[in-house]
């Protein structure tokens, strides 16, 4: 269940959605993407707007982690409610990430599998069923029909 998230916009009929995070940095506008990999999986991106780019790799550090990840979860959720057959991946962009992705789903496991099959992929390449056991190099959700 998803406790906190801001609110948020679709751009139009892109696969962008935006939001604003408020906190100890200030307002800094975030940007969540999909693009698409292949006939399967739309990779899930996001990052904050820094002039008309999006940087994925910068930390905010604006101490609303638990509302970030809330609102891109809802933004997940709704954009999976459009392409149900089409999966997402998740694919951490440093090790930083990695880990904390890997705290994220195993934390909501529960929650993230009533409504997602959920692959983990380990860093040669290998997918299994995730377990909240192990930690993994990517997450690739399909949703539940």
């Amino acid at each position: 269940m998803i406790t906190e998230s801001y609110d948020y916009i679709a751009l139009g009929d892109k696969p962008y959605y935006y939001f604003q995070s408020e906190g100890e940095q200030g307002k800094i506008i975030k940007i969540v993407t999909f693009s698409r990999l292949n006939n399967k999986y739309w990779n899930l991106g996001f990052g904050d707007l820094q002039g008309n780019k999006i940087n994925g790799t910068v930390v905010s550090n604006n101490h609303d982690i638990v509302k970030l990840i809330g609102t891109v979860a809802k933004i997940a959720y709704e954009f999976s409610d459009k392409f149900p057959k089409r999966g997402l991946e998740v694919n951490p962009i440093d090790e930083k990430r990695r880990r904390l992705y890997n705290h994220v789903f195993r934390r909501n496991y529960a929650v993230i599998s009533a409504d997602f099959h959920i692959i983990g992929v380990n860093k040669v390449g290998d997918e299994e069923t995730y377990s909240p056991t192990k930690n993994y190099h990517l997450f690739r959700l399909k949703r539940k029909l």
